[in-house]
């Protein structure tokens, strides 16, 4: 089960925090992205933007899971 975090009192659910996380790591892949030529030859660059959202939530699920931190 995902905690939630306590915050001077208020509490954050657990799931909001990985998921801004994983926001904040997808903002730190996506312009390294952008340097591949593949990826600049896609015709929809948004959508890949948010898939990479997508697998870099789904894999920090499963190194938290892994680590046990999250049930």
């Amino acid at each position: 089960m995902v905690n939630d975090l306590n915050l001077a009192g208020v509490y954050v659910p657990g799931l909001l925090v990985i998921a801004l996380a994983a926001l904040l790591l997808t903002l730190l892949w996506v312009p390294l992205f952008t340097f591949s030529r593949p990826l600049r030859r896609l015709p929809w660059r948004p959508l890949m933007s948010f898939a990479t959202y997508i697998v870099t939530f789904f894999l920090l699920m499963q190194g938290l899971n892994a680590l046990g931190l999250v049930a």
